[in-house]
């Protein structure tokens, strides 16, 4: 089963489901991160294998 890293911890991703998905349902507004897909930036819309690890790194802007 795929994995999201957030700050070293760790939620399942179900087969089949998207990246922004797996975000939502760990408690993220996927709009204020960046996924890396084996560190590969990835859409949030994309599917994961089974077997990957999908880091969120926080994107910060402002002034």
């Amino acid at each position: 089963m795929a994995k999201l890293i957030v700050s070293g911890r760790e939620h399942l991703i179900a087969d089949g489901e998207t990246v922004a998905s797996a975000a939502t349902a760990a408690g993220l507004r996927p709009d204020s991160y960046l996924f890396l897909c084996d560190g590969t930036p990835v859409p949030m819309d994309s599917t994961v294998s089974p077997d990957s690890e999908v880091r969120a790194l926080r994107v910060a802007s402002g002034g």
